[in-house]
């Protein structure tokens, strides 16, 4: 079973985000500590914090499908751009009521997708695109059960 993270949790990691402090394989490549830049969820490009979070082609699988079930499926992901400005942008074109659970979406997302290229590099373990987008699926649902009313309103739970 999977220890429960509070909100402090994420938030920190979305500062490390935030301040460029992530320890992903181009921070650790230029710090000389491993040989290799290349992402580890795509073997396609340079692993940067933007790039897990919405440039890498498993993070926009993983990203079609949360946006299709929460019918935000309007929402043009940037692959070459940075993820907090997108996030930003991409609140911007969304009701005002449903924003909040867009935002608890996007950092669910984000969180799980960092936690995936976690696994893969520590654990040797990888999830298919589909089965994690069903895992943050199910894991948003439970949210609302809960009594998380911002993402029940985005989710139309």
């Amino acid at each position: 079973m999977e220890p429960i993270l509070t909100r402090k949790t994420i938030r920190f990691f979305f500062w490390l985000v935030l301040h460029g402090r992530c320890w992903t394989a181009e921070r650790c490549f230029r710090h000389g500590l491993q040989p290799t830049d290349t992402c580890i969820l795509c073997d396609q490009e340079s692993e940067s914090i933007d790039h897990i979070l919405l440039g890498c082609v498993f993070s926009r699988e993983v990203w079609h499908r949360c946006l299709l079930w929460a019918q935000l499926d309007a929402l043009h992901l940037n692959p070459a751009g940075n993820a907090i400005p997108w996030w930003l942008a991409a609140r911007k074109l969304i009701p005002r009521h449903r924003r909040k659970g867009f935002d608890s979406l996007f950092f669910m997302v984000g969180w799980r997708l960092w936690k995936e290229r976690n696994k893969r590099t520590f654990d040797d373990a990888a999830t298919h695109a589909l089965q994690l987008a069903s895992e943050i699926q199910e894991e948003a649902e439970l949210w609302c059960l809960a009594g998380n009313r911002s993402l029940a309103a985005l989710l139309a739970v």
